[in-house]
């Protein structure tokens, strides 16, 4: 049928190339587009910082890439590094999908823009709430929490109430830490009236009940206007 319709020609698809690989630098914007159109070449060099952070769609990257700093943060379907890549500075890590790194590999990595240890990166499980507490740098305290889980946290080393009430799941309350050096870890704490699992939120640290907490998470400013069938 295309073909009586195109006079006997099948039209082509438009496909894209890749453009002419060479030894030049590629400029960062240029490379992240390409990368993620998957049309980056083995041996690609950056010129500076290469941002693919949110790419989603990106399974792998070019073998031998070159660049100063590599940000692959929430590329959560990333789970390897290309062989041979070269990296001058560091590496940011969060939300990705790399789980480990050999022995020995040299990157220096980050998280949240904070740099980590392959201990912190990759090993989360054998952190405990009390080693965390005791870290006294307030943005690696941070890390360490997030990459613990919050509900574990909590778990381990407890909380003060502020608040409690219940909704269709069961009990909620809002449970606080306090810490000297920085601001309060706030958390909700609800019970999903379908499968009876206990989620644990992090709010703001100036939420006063649970209802306004629920509501901010639903994305309401003023818990008034929030006023849901079922909260969970």
């Amino acid at each position: 049928m295309r073909t009586m319709m195109s006079g006997g020609r099948i039209p082509k698809r438009l496909v894209k190339q890749r453009p002419h690989e060479n030894n030049q630098p590629v400029a960062p914007e240029l490379a992240r587009k390409l990368i993620i159109e998957h049309r980056g070449w083995n041996g690609m060099r950056v010129d500076g910082h290469l941002n693919l952070s949110g790419a989603s769609q990106l399974y792998n990257l070019p073998e031998n890439l070159t660049c100063e700093s590599l940000d692959i943060s929430d590329c959560v379907n990333l789970t390897n590094l290309p062989k041979g890549l070269h990296v001058t500075r560091w590496i940011e890590l969060a939300g990705s999908g790399i789980t480990s790194l050999g022995k020995g590999h040299g990157f220096v990595l980050r998280f949240r823009g904070v740099r980590v240890t392959d201990r912190i990166a990759f090993e989360s499980d054998a952190l405990s709430g009390q080693d965390i507490l005791n870290v006294e740098n307030i943005e690696l305290r941070r890390v360490l929490i997030e990459r613990l889980g919050y509900e574990k946290f909590v778990q381990q080393v407890g909380g003060l109430i502020r608040h409690r009430d219940k909704d269709v799941g069961g009990e909620r309350q809002l449970v606080y830490i306090p810490f000297e050096d920085d601001e309060a870890l706030m958390i909700l704490k609800v019970i999903c009236p379908s499968t009876g699992h206990t989620h644990v939120l992090r709010v703001p640290p100036y939420m006063q009940t649970c209802h306004q907490a629920a509501a901010w998470i639903a994305g309401f400013d003023n818990p008034d206007d929030y006023s849901p069938l079922i909260e969970a």
